[in-house]
This record gives C-alpha cells, structure tokens and sequence, in this order.
C-alpha cells in the first residue's frame, strides 16, 4: 500500500512539473480515479497551474461535471469526465433507464470531444447513440 501512495505522490510531482512548463492551449489530464478523488489537488491544479479538464474513469457510468453538476464547483471549475460506460455485470445500473442507482447520466456509451482553439466541445452519447448531455470547457 505504501508503495503505491509513494508512487502516486511521485507522479503528482511530475504532472506539476509538466502543467508549470507547459505552453499548450490546453492543460488535459488523463487518469483512472474518478472525478472527486484528491479533489482538493485537482482543484490546486486548476486554480494555479491552468488545467482546464480531467479524463477519468474508474466508476461504470457517464459523469459530465461541469455548471449545473452539483459537484462541478468542487472540483473550482474545472471540467471533469467519468468515462466508464460500461462494465458488464459490475456496471453501476442497468443501461436502459435511470433506476435511482446512477451517478452521472448515462450507462454503456462514450464521450466525444472536439478539440479546438476556441473551446473543448464534450457530448455524452448513451448506449443508443443518442445525445444526453454537452458542455464546452472554455479558453483560460
């Protein structure tokens, strides 16, 4: 258990070295923990250092937290994406209707993202391939 919480800590350090020198348009982090896990770093990250989203996963659903989540100023404004759409029999509920168990909007599908200068357009498709939610992460 030490092992790994060290070599998290470790790689909390490199992703702070990389966003401090980064030129990017865009700040992005890709990481398993979902959006809530070590809030008040991403938050620190957010607020001081420019990142703009966050790609996770972890929970088997759709998360789309941005203005109107209840969590989305937890996080100080910065967007975030539970990616998990799927699961099988360890899915979070069941993919056809929202029974009450659900965390974020949708079941078993996908996230599309348009990256542009302008703004990061991200949709949430459900397992039918309709369009359930949207947001656009704007410019720093």
């Amino acid at each position: 258990k030490d092992w790994f919480w060290s070599f998290w800590r470790e790689n909390q350090a490199f992703a702070e070295a990389q966003l401090k020198k980064s030129t990017a348009d865009w700040q992005i982090i890709v990481t398993h923990f979902p959006c809530g896990h070590e809030i008040g770093w991403y938050r620190m990250l957010k607020a001081n250092l420019g990142l703009d989203l966050l790609v996770t996963g972890h929970r088997h659903d759709q998360e789309l937290w941005a203005p109107g989540h209840p969590r989305f100023n937890d996080l100080g404004g910065l967007y975030c994406i539970v990616t998990g759409g799927g699961g099988g029999i360890t899915s979070e509920a069941t993919p056809v209707e929202n029974d009450g168990n659900w965390y974020g909007e949708a079941q078993y599908g996908f996230y599309d993202l348009v990256i542009k200068k302008s703004g990061i357009d991200i949709t949430s498709i459900d397992y039918a391939g309709r369009h359930v939610l949207s947001a656009t992460v704007p410019p720093r």
